[in-house]
């Protein structure tokens, strides 16, 4: 009760900011097909992937039949043969030939939901991830919590798990305040982190982000109590829990806890406190080998795939032009344009009156270490991913730093309690009020898709029709799975000529119409006359474009 009373305002602030994600949440209508691979991933015994040929049951056949047999260990090396060449332990043809096949809406809500049989399958989540470039822990939570909702798909789930990293991410800030003696500045910096569009977007966004963020500003609350400590770790079991559940959860924790031990490590081997910097060391040490232990895909993951240190995938840009974009992208989410250049502006501003005024600043020892921990970390951060980190685009990079918004937060009202020493808690309230005003007024969260909802409004006035999905490559159809959830059946299209000659057949030629689906990016005029051309349909008729998120134009093809 006592608690209560004291913390009552951060409490009442923690509210509003949760309050504040379910008015979005309610304003979610579609998702990224990388949300979608989330709940498949979890869930789907068959495959990580839904298909749009016969390839899940012989996969299962496989799965269990081949690979899953005998020892823990032996299951264990197979998965990893697996994962790698999945055709070294069959000739099964239909592995081999893609061709697309009418789902049924039952198969595609198979796909995202727990069945019966699905309920606490771990080792199927375990061996989804394993043909992925994601540790496991993350999908582990998807699954625990759809049971709740089962045989259902609900953007809850994963809703849950994020509002529940957000509160802690919170509780996070709440703590690492009162070690650097900023009590005072603990809803200001709740405000400006969790009213920005960047914390919404984590929360929104329905994949493991929320959840790296959490365990990423942990871990800085355990080293900000290593260094007020006289560099002595108090909690050494849930230190090391946190590194393991940072590193199960995304490979980008390791790439700024890294940071930190370099910076911690420099300082006290030139400080010569050997015997700190050892119990410092052995967390890290321990939580790796467990890490690596129960996942050791992680190191074809980190180090060989395509996502990985020596991917393909990343050289999208050069690297200055990617560090500026960064930036850029930070100021956004923050609602501020050019947020450094103003930043350092303001701040430079500010030094020139104190050294005119003869008020230098006064920092100690121990603010310095801090300053460095916090600080330094998210420059070296920014300019790693700049280097490492594949595509560019609002839908991939505001992910990648999503981890370094609430420590940004911290960084700039720790900044500036050095340098206003009377009003302290005004000033910053008042930023962050004004920020997250101008954010809320004139900016919109990323990950909403709110014209989705004229999709499905469109599918449900045809849920009785057949539903034929045209686009080009392996993945990006996991986007419209509500909408294979609704329509009778769908026949997923990858745009090849040889297969639009299936809509040829005696299913499909019963009907009087059914509903076509072309990615805007395709040429729909030349897809419309292969539709056309080869089924027993004469004209078509437009129901619905949309350019923005969606990027899909409907029709109706009629007799």
């Amino acid at each position: 009760m006592k608690y209560l009373k004291e913390n009552k305002f951060i409490i009442l602030t923690i509210i509003l900011l949760c309050g504040l994600m379910f008015i979005f949440i309610n304003q979610k209508h579609g998702f990224h097909e990388d949300e979608i691979f989330s709940y498949g991933s979890s869930n789907y015994k068959y495959d990580n992937v839904y298909r749009w040929f016969g390839y899940a049951e012989a996969n299962q056949d496989i799965l269990y039949n081949q690979v899953l047999t005998g020892s823990v260990s032996n299951r264990i090396n197979n998965l990893i043969k697996f994962a790698k060449d999945p055709n070294q332990f069959s000739k099964n043809e239909t592995l081999a030939k893609e061709i697309p096949i009418f789902r049924a809406k039952e198969e595609a809500l198979d796909y995202l939901a727990i069945q019966q049989e699905d309920i606490f399958n771990y080792f199927s989540v375990y061996h989804n991830q394993s043909r992925d470039v994601h540790p496991p822990l993350f999908y582990f939570l998807v699954h625990f919590i759809s049971t709740i909702f089962y045989n259902q798909f609900s953007k809850y789930i994963i809703f849950i798990i994020n509002l529940i990293f957000f509160i802690g991410t919170l509780i996070c800030i709440k703590n690492i305040m009162e070690k650097l003696n900023r009590k005072n500045l603990t809803i200001p910096t709740m405000i400006l982190y969790g009213a920005s569009m960047g914390a919404i977007s984590t929360v929104m966004f329905q994949r493991m982000y929320m959840m790296m963020t959490f365990f990423s500003i942990l871990y800085l609350y355990y080293i900000i109590k290593f260094i007020k400590n006289n560099f002595k770790i108090e909690d050494n079991f849930f230190f090391t829990l946190t590194i393991i559940c940072g590193f199960l959860t995304q490979y980008y924790f390791c790439i700024y806890i890294v940071l930190i031990f370099i910076i911690l490590s420099v300082y006290l081997l030139f400080k010569k406190k050997f015997k700190n910097w050892f119990h410092f060391f052995k967390p890290h040490i321990i939580a790796a080998i467990i890490g690596i232990t129960f996942y050791p895909f992680s190191i074809d993951d980190i180090f060989f795939s395509y996502r990985g240190l020596s991917g393909t995938d990343n050289k999208t840009n050069n690297f200055l032009e990617n560090f500026q974009y960064y930036f850029e992208q930070i100021g956004k989410l923050f609602s501020v344009e050019n947020f450094i250049i103003i930043l350092l502006l303001v701040l430079a501003i500010i030094l020139i009156y104190k050294i005119s005024k003869k008020k230098l600043l006064k920092i100690e020892k121990k603010d310095f270490i801090n300053l460095a921990v916090i600080i330094f970390p998210i420059i070296l951060f920014i300019a790693i991913i700049s280097k490492i980190a594949p595509f560019l685009g609002a839908n991939y990079t505001s992910r990648y730093i999503m981890l370094l918004l609430p420590i940004i937060a911290i960084a700039v009202f720790y900044l500036l309690s050095f340098i206003f020493k009377k009003n302290l808690f005004i000033i910053t309230l008042v930023i962050s009020l004004i920020l997250s005003v101008n954010g809320l007024v004139n900016n919109t969260p990323v990950y909403l898709y709110k014209d989705y909802e004229k999709v499905i409004k469109l599918a449900n006035e045809n849920k009785d029709k057949y539903f034929v999905y045209v686009f080009d490559n392996y993945f990006t159809h996991l986007s419209s799975m509500p909408e294979f959830m609704t329509y009778k059946e769908s026949l997923i299209l990858n745009n090849n000529i040889h297969d639009f000659k299936l809509l040829d057949n005696e299913k499909l030629n019963n009907e009087n119409e059914f509903i076509l689906c072309i990615k805007n990016w395709l040429n729909k005029e030349e897809v419309l006359n292969l539709v056309l051309e080869n089924s027993k349909y004469e004209s078509y008729e437009i129901l619905l474009e949309l350019d923005s998120d969606v990027e899909s134009t409907y029709y109706k093809i009629k007799k």
